[in-house]
């Protein structure tokens, strides 16, 4: 055989190789493995479940699952991200992330996520905190640069600038920053630490032992008005009368760190993390002698920026309820109106009182 002959057969030999890994790979993805044994799995389930039920009805249901299970449809599956992706930024169309193209198990992802349960994938993705490249289904190109456990997420943060990014690609993200129907809930995402768990409300106290002497104006009147807040709110007679649904309405303002799933707070009134937000990363960063950095995160949301703090409680609606169980019972005015708006009331009675008429629920 010559040598041209001998080339050529070589060439030609890796070129098909080549083309029947090409092929493989195009007609059978590995992410379609990913998803045939989980298939196969929950059809194994479904399967037991469905000999051991004694129930027409269940037993009925239970047989259209094991049949879908049995004939499943193999298919890319993703969450289109919302954002300015374009071209014009040297990226391509919107952004996908289609990790739970392989990561098919939601049952699996809420075990190994259990802290980040209320973290909204759907709008969010993974890539936000975990990194890699959404849109690839090639394993390797997919996890390039990913980080694959909390303590990798949490050695990114060695500046505020971190977590300004992090929270930025989070707005940049979230419906209600392009819809100004929602914009109640702006800023929400700031209660996110960089693994996506909720941040951690570390209390007043921690903070009180620097800023008594540091920021003691501030920190005095905070604590003779705002800090009490909470203590007014408990013996208003509608927050006695009310029941639980009324009080949890009364608790998202007039506490620090209060959770709606569960109905727990931090603190009772409105201490330092109620504008601040909750202190988890800048008081590590006052901790570990980067006081600049923390200065700049605990600042975010009391100048008029765009993470919205003050916004959902000193909304002009949010006494609404109050102002109803007054108007029904007839009676003084003076609980409606917090003591701290007392200047702001425009009618004054003879003896110089101030009087304001009952306002009418339209």
């Amino acid at each position: 055989m010559s040598l041209q002959r001998l080339i050529f057969f070589v060439l030609s030999a890796l070129f098909f190789i080549a083309t029947s890994m090409w092929l493989k790979d195009e007609l059978r993805p590995k992410w379609i493995e990913h998803q045939k044994k989980y298939y196969e799995e929950q059809a194994v389930k479904v399967e037991k479940e469905f000999l051991a039920a004694t129930v027409a009805k269940d037993k009925e249901l239970l047989g259209r699952r094991l049949t879908s299970l049995e004939n499943p449809v193999y298919e890319i599956k993703q969450i289109l991200l919302k954002g300015d992706y374009s071209w014009s930024k040297q990226q391509n169309g919107d952004k996908v992330d289609r990790c739970m193209t392989c990561h098919i198990d939601d049952e699996k992802l809420k075990s190994v996520h259990p802290s980040v349960k209320e973290f909204p994938f759907d709008i969010y993705g993974c890539t936000v905190c975990h990194g890699g490249i959404g849109r690839a289904l090639n394993e390797e190109v997919a996890h390039e640069g990913m980080r694959y456990h909390k303590r990798q997420m949490e050695l990114r943060v060695a500046s505020a600038e971190t977590m300004f990014e992090f929270w930025s690609e989070l707005a940049t993200l979230t419906p209600e920053e392009s819809d100004p129907s929602l914009r109640l809930e702006m800023g929400d995402f700031k209660k996110y630490s960089i693994t996506g768990d909720k941040a951690v409300y570390v209390g007043s106290q921690k903070c009180l032992k620097c800023h008594k002497g540091l920021t003691s104006p501030h920190v005095e009147r905070w604590q003779r008005i705002k800090f009490k807040t909470f203590e007014h709110v408990k013996n208003a007679p509608d927050y006695i009368a009310g029941n639980e649904v009324y009080r949890k309405t009364c608790l998202k303002c007039h506490t620090t760190g209060y959770d709606e799933t569960t109905g727990k707070y931090s603190e009772e009134g409105v201490t330092c993390e109620a504008c601040h937000g909750a202190g988890e990363v800048f008081s590590y960063f006052m901790e570990i002698g980067k006081a600049p950095e923390g200065q700049k995160i605990a600042k975010v949301g009391t100048f008029g920026t765009p993470y919205n703090i003050c916004g959902p409680c000193h909304h002009t609606r949010n006494h609404e309820m109050r102002l109803k169980f007054f108007q029904e019972r007839g009676g003084s005015d003076e609980w409606f109106f917090p003591q701290h708006t007392t200047p702001y009331k425009t009618g004054f009675s003879e003896k110089g009182e101030i009087v304001v008429p009952m306002p009418k629920i339209q």
